[in-house]
């Protein structure tokens, strides 16, 4: 039996070549889930308290009058700043705390915003210099809600926390009660660790 030889490394050529291809596919989409797992995680949040500080006798609260210098994201946006008022409020009662004319704490709050881009690569690559998809630049706006709980007596901090992330218009008072939900459940849990 006669073998041609150039026929039979053409085929295993196309055979590695179909095979690379749909390795690389694999791990391209398998990299983009992973990625876009990550992208609905990305909203951070942090907090820090006075350790020094009993944070388990706090039980009412009150909100700090604050006067929004002009260039404060909630001064030209007063519907946010209400939104936020009363997620806090909302999440507060919701764990038990109450609003007092005198507090074991005051809260006071403030937002910061910058303009980024979120790319996406959706290109997938192939055999060398061989790509197939598109890259997608969208403008964002992320922004930072840090809030602040204070010792009425000397106005020092005593519990703080930052929220970070994406803001979306469209769903904006969904990821705001949220965010504050889980910061509210996180000042919970620091307040239970000083027991």
């Amino acid at each position: 039996m006669i073998v041609d030889a150039g026929r039979v490394l053409n085929q295993a050529k196309e055979y590695t070549v179909h095979k690379m291809k749909t390795l690389t596919t694999i791990f391209g989409c398998g990299l983009l889930v992973i990625l876009s797992s990550i992208g609905a995680c990305a909203q951070s949040i942090q907090t820090d308290y006075d350790r020094s500080f009993n944070l388990a006798k706090l039980r009412t609260y009150r909100f700090l009058e604050q006067t929004r210098p002009p260039g404060d994201p909630l001064a030209a946006t007063p519907l946010n700043d209400r939104r936020i008022h009363t997620a806090l409020d909302t999440q507060l009662q919701a764990q038990g705390f109450q609003q007092n004319d005198q507090p074991d704490f005051y809260i006071a709050y403030y937002v910061t915003t910058r303009t980024g881009l979120d790319i996406e690569d959706n290109r997938i690559s192939g055999p060398p210099w061989d790509r197939w998809g598109n890259i997608k630049v969208n403008q964002v706006t992320e922004g930072t809600l840090m809030v602040m709980f204070l010792d009425p007596g000397s106005r020092q901090e005593i519990w703080v926390g930052l929220v970070s992330g994406e803001i979306n218009p469209k769903n904006l008072d969904r990821d705001l009660n949220k965010s504050i939900a889980k910061m509210i459940q996180r000042f919970v849990k620091d307040q239970a660790a000083r027991k």
